[in-house]
């Protein structure tokens, strides 16, 4: 039964922060990934130095610009996007090798999360920069992805208001349903389904089972950054965007995405 100790006001009360959200995910997707790979890859690099800024000031608190594993960290993480870009993505992974030693001779004492953090944040993101590299379909499987998150998200959002009932994890996101998290699931394979029909190029028996794959693991990646925030005691993992919070905050669901689509491409489950 829905949740009817709220009036709609309340229920909504975020709506437009989700709704401005989305609309800032999809433009600053098609404006900025309908560039050359040149530039691609100088905005994702540099998005990805903000988040690692973030992740870094979310798990110590107060932090200088003058820390040094704070640059450690995010030159091997431009490095591995820019090798992406250029190379592969295969090239990413001598960049964060080295961001991982460098982190264990200058912060081993918070290695445990500082590499964990490293490696999350660079893969998923130079997962996306390879996404964008194929010439004929890249930019458009990044919509794809972007929309499958967004469904995902507002699915989750309208689904979880209007129906209410037991709740998915409690201990991490006290408003999360189960009925949100499948209404996301529900409008992400809408998604998948519209693609399909506008002909973009993948058998539907890959391309609904994949959005609905990728918009759990976008939900998984949402609770990530929550309990993050919730065992380190933070509110927003920064205030870089005026009355949404940070960069983590707004795509912490897209990383998710992005891992595991980059899992199941390099399984070589893509194929028909």
């Amino acid at each position: 039964m829905p949740d009817n100790s709220e009036t709609p006001s309340v229920k909504f009360a975020d709506l437009g922060v989700r709704v401005a959200s989305a609309l800032f995910l999809i433009i600053v997707a098609v404006l900025a990934f309908w560039k050359n790979i040149a530039f691609v890859t100088l905005f994702v690099g540099f998005g990805a130095a903000l988040m690692l800024w973030e992740f870094r000031r979310l798990v110590l608190g107060q932090l200088s610009l003058k820390d040094p594993p704070l640059w450690i960290m995010i030159v091997s993480s431009v490095l591995a996007v820019e090798a992406t870009g250029y190379l592969s993505l295969w090239w990413a992974a001598a960049p964060m090798a080295m961001g991982i030693v460098g982190l264990f001779l200058f912060d081993r004492a918070n290695i445990r999360w500082m590499g964990p953090g490293l490696i999350y944040i660079t893969l998923a993101l130079c997962v996306l920069v390879d996404m964008r590299r194929a010439p004929d379909t890249g930019l458009l499987t990044v919509l794809w992805m972007i929309l499958v998150v967004v469904a995902a998200d507002v699915g989750g959002y309208f689904a979880g208001r209007l129906i209410g009932g037991p709740k998915l994890w409690p201990a991490v996101s006290p408003k999360k349903t189960w009925a949100g998290a499948i209404g996301g699931l529900v409008l992400a394979l809408m998604v998948g389904m519209v693609f399909w029909l506008g002909g973009w190029g993948a058998n539907l028996s890959v391309i609904l089972p994949l959005s609905i794959v990728v918009a759990m693991a976008s939900q998984a990646g949402d609770l990530l950054e929550s309990a993050l925030k919730r065992k380190f005691g933070r509110k927003d993992s920064s205030s870089l965007i005026p009355g949404h919070g940070g960069l983590l905050d707004r795509f912490d669901g897209l990383l998710g995405g992005l891992l595991m689509f980059g899992l199941i491409e390099r399984l070589g489950l893509l194929a028909g």
